[in-house]
């Protein structure tokens, strides 16, 4: 038996790995996040950080992977300007998945992190016995 990979499964690839973490980045933002609690930080202050981070990691970016951008097969962007342009769409996707999820209510389940209280019941059963 011959097993070998149909041709198109090697150029394909690239480009569903691409989607699939588009989509996870997605969902992460949108349902993985409260945007409840995640704008009123963002209103007072937290956008300037987020900002920092997007120059940041697009100057990063750029020298660990330098390269011109082709668009539309004859407009050539820029080595740092498409790395800027890419992080501030991203950016605002991410802002675009807070406003969707506040319209729709898609909130993700609330869970709380602090222990429970102490039960002060006298008969509850204790696990020292």
């Amino acid at each position: 038996m011959n097993w070998s990979l149909p041709e198109w499964l090697p150029q394909i690839t690239p480009t569903v790995l691409k989607v699939a973490l588009l989509v996870l980045f997605v969902a992460w933002w949108l349902w993985g996040v409260d945007w409840r609690t995640a704008w009123p930080v963002l209103a007072t202050g937290g956008w300037m950080p987020l900002v920092l981070v997007g120059i940041m990691a697009a100057l990063v970016w750029s020298r660990i992977s330098p390269s011109t951008a082709i668009l539309f097969g004859f407009v050539a962007i820029p080595n740092l300007l498409w790395q800027l342009s890419t992080v501030g769409l991203l950016i605002g996707l991410i802002l675009f998945c807070g406003w969707l999820q506040t319209r729709y209510g898609w909130y993700p389940p609330a869970i709380s992190f602090e222990p429970p209280p102490p039960s002060h019941d006298p008969h509850a059963s204790h696990d020292a016995h």
